[in-house]
């Protein structure tokens, strides 16, 4: 009985890590003018990390050698009446 109890605990906890990697995604926003916060570019909503989010937006930045950029990275991001509404966001 213990031994069941003790894999379906684990099952449990492997489940819930799996699940936490789908719902925890970082989404890059990159503005091309600083001064103007309307335009903006994607830079990808699958980020694994803060981290992977920041060098997708940098590297969208240089190659486009924009002198004047800046970026957001999202967390938990959804559209709700027409708005980009993040749980965080960081740059």
């Amino acid at each position: 009985m213990k031994k069941i109890l003790g894999i379906m605990v684990l099952g449990l906890l492997l489940s819930g890590n799996a699940n936490a990697g789908w719902f925890g995604k970082w989404s890059g926003y990159v503005y091309p003018d600083a001064s103007d916060l309307t335009v903006h570019v994607p830079a990808g909503t699958q980020h694994a990390s803060l981290e992977d989010c920041r060098n997708a937006c940098n590297g969208i930045i240089r190659s486009n050698n924009w002198q004047n950029a800046d970026y957001e990275c999202g967390y938990k991001c959804k559209f709700k009446d027409g708005i980009n509404i993040c749980k965080e966001t960081s740059r």
